[in-house]
């Protein structure tokens, strides 16, 4: 028999996941504890694992046990219903096929197990920050989606909770069956807690592949209950397949709406639906095309959402959406993100400025929400042109951002939280100091030049990757040499009279924001070894400041 034990409080939950070798058998969990009969926890009959719930009668060491390879476990956590968003999930059993990396991203959130893309329901609730997310919790490959969660107070430490939303059961049972509880949002609801809204998919199902669902939550640990609230699809000519990825919130006019993404056989669309529900519950009807993002062929667009900018930018909203399959062809990057900043009446949008997200295209998916501190964004920090089906692909989360509109410009800064990762300077000089290591192959590097505009290089020493940020005075570019024979784009944007760049190094991913957000760039690297050492190459006469900050990981990495 495989077993494990876990040291239970009475009340403590644990959930189980697992699963037979075949949907025509039950698999079965026995829970021992000394002095009672053995408990029977009995799977279903799918293909996938499946979640068993045991909460403990009283307090003690509880043994789970199975017998392989009628039954296989996938995963195991435990919580305290009333202290997780304190404490967290307690890891109890995974496997080397969902297992985290113990080696990357110790600054940056990933999920405790499993494969993970979109954020989804950003949201804020009280002084806790909620981010979910596309999920898969039993391996690192993409799969039938879930929704995993974690909470911060700080933006920057998470705490990883139950997974909060599964799929359809018919999903789980059937292999033959390809779809999940794709992206979404969710805003407050009124009896406590959130509404979610996220995409329901099963693929050539009629009269559309994709719906949009309603679910609540009121204790933030598992949705309820689910309902449709968008069926059918609107009556635009030569609509494509794709309608997903439902974002709400409160309009000006004091109604609900929601953007869907999808596209035509000439451009990606971003569809503006809107309902007289005070809950937002149901009465979902179809407004217009809120955007149209042009294209020589049908490329849907994604993950769309729009938020309200305060300070100088009182009156303004940035809209947002990632274009699925898109490649620019001066540079060979794909799957590219913008933002354009404009008027939204309730029904019409009138642009007024566009800029790409990222200019190096690992920041995907971004996710805005209003938070106490303003409009704030997360993406997942990597891009699908780098993701296969037969290969494992850990990933983590861009930093968050902030949306502030200055001087007629959106710049898309970290949010202040990060400071908190700091924990002394390694160097005040690094524009004399030659090479200086990263301690564990973390650091924050702050420049600012005297002489905006003038050019640098800052090359980063990596075991099996060439990484380098050149800028020529008028071009600034991630050159960028991963192993193997990929051709690999070229990461770059026009930035004139650049004065200030950050750099946020971590374990297998960097972050860079120049001029407080007015270029960003992000690079997911492929490895588990750590960058050791950068240098700076610049005309130290053309330098007002360059210091390494030393960080420290952030708590439960």
């Amino acid at each position: 028999m495989t077993e494990f034990e876990a040291v239970l409080d009475a009340g403590d939950i644990v959930h189980v996941w697992q699963k037979a070798p075949s949907r025509a058998a039950l698999s079965e969990v026995v829970v021992t504890v000394d002095g009672t009969a053995p408990l029977r926890l009995a799977g279903a009959h799918s293909d996938d694992f499946t979640r068993s719930v045991f909460e403990a009668p009283a307090s003690g060491t509880y043994r789970f046990g199975w017998q392989e390879p009628a039954t296989a476990v996938s995963l195991a956590y435990s919580f305290a219903p009333a202290r997780v968003a304190r404490e967290g999930i307690r890891l109890l059993r995974s496997t080397a096929k969902n297992r985290a990396s113990d080696s990357r991203y110790k600054l940056h959130f990933q999920p405790p197990f499993g494969w993970m893309n979109d954020p989804n329901g950003l949201c804020q609730v009280g002084d806790t920050s909620h981010l979910f997310y596309q999920h898969y919790p039993h391996s690192l490959r993409w799969n039938t989606m879930h929704w995993g969660h974690a909470v911060s107070e700080n933006l920057v430490d998470w705490i990883d909770q139950p997974i909060f939303l599964e799929p359809r059961a018919e999903l789980l049972a059937d292999n033959g069956l390809i779809g999940g509880a794709f992206s979404g949002s969710a805003i407050p609801h009124a009896g406590g807690g959130v509404r979610v809204f996220y995409t329901d998919r099963e693929d050539d199902r009629e009269p559309s592949q994709e719906w949009q669902i309603t679910t609540v939550s009121q204790d933030m640990l598992a949705a309820g209950p689910s309902t449709p609230v968008i069926t059918d699809r609107p009556s635009i000519p030569n609509f494509g397949k794709d309608i997903r990825d439902p974002y709400v919130f409160r309009g000006p006019d004091g109604l609900w709406k929601m953007l869907v993404a999808g596209a035509d056989d000439r451009a990606g669309l971003v569809l503006l639906y809107e309902t007289q529900a005070a809950d937002a519950a149901d009465g979902w009807t179809f407004v217009d095309v809120l955007h149209r993002e042009s294209l020589p062929r049908s490329i849907p667009a994604e993950c769309p959402g729009l938020i309200a900018l305060d300070g100088e930018g009182e009156g303004l909203h940035a809209l947002v959406f990632g274009l699925i399959g898109y490649r620019d062809e001066g540079t060979r990057r794909r799957n590219l993100s913008y933002a354009i900043v404009g008027r939204f009446d309730g029904r019409k949008f009138e642009p007024i400025l566009r800029r790409e997200i990222d200019f190096a295209t690992d920041c995907y998916a971004i996710q805005a929400f209003q938070h106490t501190d303003g409009p704030v964004g997360i993406a997942w920090a990597a891009n699908w042109t780098d993701v296969f089906k037969d290969r494992d692909f850990h990933s983590a989360m861009t930093f968050p951002r902030r949306f502030v509109w200055q001087d007629g410009k959106l710049r898309m800064p970290p949010v202040e939280g990060v400071k908190a990762l700091r924990t002394g300077i390694s160097t005040e000089a690094l524009a004399a100091a030659g090479s200086v290591s990263l301690a564990g192959g973390l650091g924050e590097i702050e420049i600012e030049l005297s002489t905006p505009g003038a050019p640098f290089r800052l090359d980063f020493a990596h075991p099996d990757h060439g990484i380098a940020l050149v800028y020529d005075g008028t071009s600034l570019e991630l050159v960028f040499d991963p192993p193997g024979n990929r051709v690999v784009p070229r990461y770059l944007t026009q930035a004139t009279a650049l004065q200030t760049v950050r750099v946020f190094v971590d374990v297998g991913l960097i972050e860079i924001d120049v001029d407080d957000g007015l270029h960003n760039a992000t690079k997911r690297i492929d490895s588990d070894e750590p960058i050791t050492s950068i240098a700076f190459d610049v005309d130290p006469a053309a330098v007002k400041a360059a210091r390494l900050w030393n960080l420290r990981p952030r708590l439960g990495a």
